[in-house]
Order: C-alpha cells, then sequence, then structure tokens
C-alpha cells in the first residue's frame, strides 16, 4: 500500500487504497484517469508490487455483452493484443471469458497473440470484472 500510495499521492492526495480481500490485491482509487494514474506508476522501481493493471472499465457480474462491447469501444484496442484473464473467487469463470472477450476482439478488428507487449486486462472477482488496456511489462522489481 505504501510503495503505490507514495508515489501517487503527489499527483493526487485524495488517493484512497483498499484491500481486496484476496492476498496481495490491492484497489487504488484516484481522480487521475486510469491513462494518467497508469503511467505514473507503471515504470517505476519497486520492493514489494509485483503488477499493476490499468481499469478502465467496471462491470457488474453477470456479464452483458452488450456492456462489454461498449467498453471495448471505449479502450480502441487496435491489432493485437495479449488477453490476459485472471478469475478471482469465481469457478470456471477465466476460459469462458477468454473465449467470449477473444470472439469481441475479432468484432472490433483486434485479435490475441500471447506475443503481444500489449495486453487487455480481465480481472474478475465474484461481483465486478475490471477491464484494462496496458503494457504486459511487469514492474521493475528492485535489486538487493
Amino acid at each position: 500500500m505504501h510503495e503505490i500510495g507514495n508515489v501517487l499521492y503527489v499527483k493526487d492526495p485524495g488517493l484512497k487504497i483498499t484491500e481486496s480481500g484476496f492476498q496481495d490485491v490491492l484497489f487504488v482509487y484516484t481522480n487521475l484517469a486510469p491513462e494518467k494514474a497508469y503511467a505514473v506508476v507503471a515504470h517505476r522501481e519497486y520492493g514489494f508490487v509485483e503488477g499493476i493493471i490499468p481499469v478502465n472499465c467496471v462491470l457488474k457480474v453477470p456479464l452483458i455483452d452488450v456492456d462489454i462491447e461498449k467498453c471495448l469501444e471505449s479502450l480502441k484496442p487496435s491489432g493485437i493484443v495479449k488477453l490476459k484473464v485472471r478469475s478471482r473467487g469465481v469457478r470456471e469463470a477465466s476460459s469462458k471469458l477468454f473465449r467470449l472477450f477473444a470472439e469481441l476482439l475479432k468484432k472490433h478488428g483486434s485479435s490475441h497473440d500471447s506475443s503481444s507487449k500489449i495486453c487487455l486486462y480481465v480481472e474478475i472477482f465474484p461481483e465486478n470484472v475490471y477491464i484494462g488496456l496496458g503494457s504486459c511489462q511487469p514492474v521493475f522489481k528492485a535489486m538487493s
């Protein structure tokens, strides 16, 4: 919490960080645009933070295709992206959503390729699905 807070607080003193209920997963709420917040935190060196994903869309569970399509339209993923779907607390959801998002990407003129440097993140939690477009590169870890 402190590492992310120290980086973002300078840009947004109204920053709020909460625990998600899942080990090692935090939610960061900021008044900054998702792209701006992600740009500020994504390429810093961290001692404890291992992954940061941008969140551009939050959709309620159960998902409705129209809502997913609206999200993809707003993100405008172009060309080839790496689709990264992770399910937390929802059994058997990730493989179904992977197929659904892969189909919808095709409708929007994009496709999945695991070698892409741009990731479409889909994080499934029991009540919400968080979707964001960002770099596939992991955060920098401080060398001891």
